[in-house]
C-alpha cells in the first residue's frame, strides 16, 4: 500500500510572509526616487529596518524622513551590498549612469529598474550590468485614464520567490501615485 500525502503550509497570523522578509535598497534620481520609497514605508511593504538608503543621496534621505529604523548606509554601495533586491530609478537619460554606480558588485542580487521608457528593457540592462545578476525591468506606463501601472519582464536568473516582492514593491509607488491623483 502507498501513501500520499499532501501538505499545506498555510500562513499564521504574525508570520512574516514575502515581500516582509526582503531586504531592500532604493538607489538612482528623478521624479518616482522619492515616490517609490514613501510607498514602500506608507504601505509597509517591507519593515522600516529592511530598507537601505544612501546617505549621499539627499533626496532618498529626505523621503525616508520620520522613519527612524530605515538604515542609512554610507554610499550607494553599501546600501547595495546589504540588499537582495536594489531598486533602481532614473529616466532613460540617467539610467546608464546610474546602472555604471553599482553594475561591477551587482552580483546576487536582484536588481529592478524602474523607468518609464519602454527602451530601458530587459536587453538594456544586460548590455550594462554584470553578467550574474538578477535582472528585472519595471517599465512605468499611463492608461487612457491616466492611472499609473508597470509591467515586468524578468531575466531567466531571477529567482520565482523574489519576483512577487519586487512587483510588490513597485506596484505600491504605482498604488500611492493614483490614489493621490
Amino acid at each position: 500500500m502507498r501513501i500520499i500525502a499532501l501538505v499545506f503550509v498555510l500562513p499564521c497570523e504574525g508570520d512574516d510572509i514575502m515581500p516582509q522578509n526582503v531586504l531592500v535598497s532604493v538607489l538612482g534620481e528623478g521624479e518616482y526616487l522619492q515616490k517609490l520609497i514613501r510607498a514602500i514605508l506608507e504601505k509597509e511593504v517591507v519593515p522600516q529596518r529592511n530598507l537601505f538608503l544612501s546617505a549621499k543621496n539627499a533626496a532618498a534621505c529626505k523621503a525616508a524622513e520620520g522613519y527612524d529604523e530605515v538604515r542609512i548606509c554610507e554610499d550607494e554601495l553599501a546600501a547595495m551590498i546589504k540588499s537582495e533586491i536594489v531598486l533602481l530609478t532614473a529616466s532613460k537619460r540617467e539610467m546608464p549612469t546610474e546602472l555604471a554606480k553599482i553594475s561591477s558588485s551587482s552580483q546576487k542580487r536582484v536588481v529592478v529598474s524602474v523607468c518609464d521608457s519602454e527602451k530601458v528593457d530587459l536587453a538594456y540592462l544586460a548590455d550594462r550590468i554584470a553578467a550574474a545578476t538578477e535582472l528585472i525591468a519595471a517599465v512605468l506606463h499611463r492608461d487612457e485614464e491616466g492611472k499609473l501601472y508597470a509591467t515586468y519582464e524578468f531575466s531567466k536568473k531571477v529567482r520565482p520567490f523574489l519576483r512577487k516582492p519586487c512587483e510588490d514593491l513597485v506596484n505600491a509607488m504605482c498604488e500611492t501615485i493614483n490614489e493621490e491623483g
